[in-house]
């Protein structure tokens, strides 16, 4: 099910507004980190609509946790509803993700970028999920790199990451994601193109964002996006990522 992927890659982003680019509510991911000690939780709707099904996530709870300046572990959990494969709602715990991201390298007056990683494992933990095909009996892991600079008042960020399924075909993704602040410092609109290189039906998504800061701890979070590509049971029609972001 691709839409588990898309939630694999929501990764967290840093929990200051301002230089952002990747993580929530973008697929795409950037090597900012909350802080030492600061945590930030991603709380959000995300729904996928392919030709023959909805899959939502409402609610999935991504938590993020700043393990000194440069180190971020994460947690991805989500409430999955689905009606494909046969037709009917049925609803389990989802997918989760763990992860572990690690910025090795700082922008700075040498160089004008930072960079990291970010490995993550996937899996479900819940037998009765699978039996109901809400969650993945596959195991995956997606082992990706990060980069982000800064270039003529335009926040950049990009990923380029493989991904290890069981007993399905590994494969490459990659995105960029670009933000810009919109009218106002607490305001950044983002634009994404994210490419997956899946065996027999590589897609690309494009995806549109918001930001909007309420106040020092809560942000806004929405985006809507579209895949095009070969046409297949699994293309997203439409992507939809609604939430909030709490930071502390």
């Amino acid at each position: 099910m691709r839409y588990l992927r898309f939630l694999f890659v929501f990764a967290a982003l840093g929990p200051r507004l301002a230089g952002a680019q990747g993580g929530p509510p973008m697929a795409t991911d950037d090597p900012g980190t909350p802080g030492d000690g600061h945590w930030e939780i991603n709380v959000a709707g995300v729904g996928t609509h392919t030709p023959n099904a909805w899959n939502v996530d409402a609610p999935d709870a991504d938590i993020n946790y700043g393990w000194g300046e440069h180190i971020q572990l994460n947690a991805d959990i989500p409430w999955t509803y689905t009606n494909a494969e046969g037709g009917h709602l049925r609803s389990g715990l989802g997918d989760s993700s763990f992860g572990v991201k690690w910025r090795f390298l700082d922008k700075n007056d040498a160089h004008p970028f930072s960079m990291s990683i970010y490995p993550r494992f996937q899996t479900s933990l819940s037998g009765y999920s699978e039996r109901i095909g809400v969650a993945s009996r596959n195991k995956a892991f997606f082992f990706p790199a990060e980069i982000a600079a800064e270039l003529s008042g335009l926040e950049i960020a990009a990923d380029l990451g493989r991904h290890f399924v069981q007993q399905e075909a590994d494969f490459w993704s990659a995105g960029i994601v670009v933000g810009h602040s919109c009218g106002s410092d607490r305001v950044e609109c983002l634009v994404e193109v994210h490419r997956e290189w899946k065996r027999g039906d590589p897609q690309t998504l494009l995806n549109f964002g918001l930001r909007r800061k309420l106040n020092d701890s809560m942000t806004v979070l929405a985006a809507l996006g579209k895949e095009f590509g070969a046409r297949s049971e699994d293309q997203a029609s439409a992507l939809i990522y609604l939430g909030m972001q709490i930071s502390r």
